[in-house]
């Protein structure tokens, strides 16, 4: 078989697997304008920058906190996808010691022209604010806000809001936190196909991670894969069923179940994880992924 041959029959397959979603459309939107092109589909339409922007209609608000690190970019556009999808309205928020700090403004400037420039119907407000700590800030900010996004560097320890900023602020918030780790990034064409990951085993964080997953990707309009750990009911294997019109896959966890996710996150669009409880005899053995996976996962991480 030829070289043309292969790449002919490669392009069959990908194509009759992969499934258009909303979020898929979102993403690969946001690909093509930063200059990552797909092999395997058309070019993507952009949204003309003169759009006319609308007020959210259901009033939400996703946070999100930018520096003037790679990832906050990654973080920014995952973030107005977000938005984009819940029909809400983004504020990206920088946090400098001097609330005068002509970095700081030029930064939001230049990231808010990004959303408007891909996406204009997503109204988007930035904020600089002043304060010595950036987690304390950030927190405080996100009070009023439907989901918190965070990007995180990969291997720092200490960093503007990577590193153990973005593990204070996913372990602190009350609310809903999307910690964008993406390593390699862009994943690939087949990145907007992918389902939403997470794992069970009857506890009260898992149960919130189970019903974040199925919202979510029915606003993604993609599938969900659910993990259960060794010792839930051992017939769900394989099974597959369809909860308010989203497609729920269910597989076995075997083994220690944060490695399992963390080889899993290869393959998913977002892992979703329940907050752990600081009660002892609450803890489970999905109790660390709240911690680790932001850390390790190899997608974006939610902490709900």
């Amino acid at each position: 078989m030829s070289n043309l041959d292969h790449f002919t029959a490669e392009k069959t397959a990908r194509r009759g697997t992969r499934t258009p979603t909303q979020f898929g459309e979102a993403i690969n939107r946001y690909l093509g304008a930063t200059g990552y092109t797909d092999p395997y589909a058309p070019a993507p339409m952009l949204v003309p920058a003169t759009g006319t922007r609308r007020v959210a209609p259901n009033g939400g608000i996703v946070l999100v906190g930018v520096d003037d690190s790679p990832i906050s970019c990654s973080a920014l556009d995952q973030a107005a996808i977000e938005a984009e999808l819940h029909g809400w309205s983004l504020r990206i928020v920088t946090v400098r010691r001097s609330g005068t700090d002509e970095s700081g403004e030029r930064l939001l400037e230049r990231l808010t022209d990004r959303v408007h420039a891909i996406v204009p119907t997503v109204p988007v407000t930035s904020r600089l604010a002043a304060a010595s700590s950036r987690v304390p800030a950030l927190l405080d900010l996100a009070n009023e806000a439907d989901l918190l996004v965070v990007g995180h560097r990969h291997g720092a320890a200490t960093t503007a809001l990577g590193g153990s900023v973005a593990d204070q602020v996913a372990r602190r918030h009350a609310g809903p936190v999307m910690v964008v780790r993406m390593p390699g990034w862009p994943a690939g064409p087949d990145f907007g196909s992918r389902p939403l990951l997470a794992a069970v085993d009857g506890s009260p964080p898992a149960h919130a991670a189970m019903e974040y997953a199925l919202a979510e990707a029915a606003v993604r309009g993609c599938d969900v894969t659910l993990l259960h750990v060794v010792g839930s009911r051992m017939d769900v294997a394989r099974r597959v069923e369809h909860r308010d019109g989203v497609t729920v896959h269910h597989r076995i966890l075997s083994g220690d179940p944060v490695e399992a996710l963390i080889e899993q996150s290869a393959r998913a669009a977002a892992v979703v994880v329940g907050r752990s409880r600081h009660d002892l005899l609450a803890r489970t053995l999905l109790s660390p992924a709240a911690h680790l996976l932001p850390q390790r996962s190899f997608c974006p991480v939610f902490v709900v």
